[in-house]
């Protein structure tokens, strides 16, 4: 009887040291999938920040194009467009410090 007892808990507790290793692993996997997804979470907000501003830029150059539909004229819009659009975010700047 003691005999078996002392079978049944070296096998508990060899059980147990598994349980314990696989525990382990799930955690490290668990802090690297946390790790990971706040990359991604990070690079979608840069993109989604690029996209934003490439759609703005996209607008002002289909407002410079309506404005002025010779490649000349188109220029000159595109750079005071630029202008305006620089000093509008110097004094957003300005008016947020």
């Amino acid at each position: 009887m003691a005999i078996e007892l002392q079978e049944t808990l070296t096998r508990i507790i060899s059980k147990s040291k598994v349980m314990v290793e696989k525990y382990h692993a799930i955690v490290a996997a668990k802090a690297q999938t946390d790790k990971e997804n706040a990359e991604v979470r990070a690079e979608n907000e840069k993109l989604r920040i690029e996209i934003e501003r490439v759609k703005r830029e996209n607008e002002y150059l289909r407002m410079a194009h309506s404005i002025a539909p010779t490649p000349e004229t188109v220029a000159k819009s595109k750079s005071m467009i630029s202008k305006i659009v620089r000093d509008i975010d110097k004094c957003i700047n300005q008016l947020n410090a």
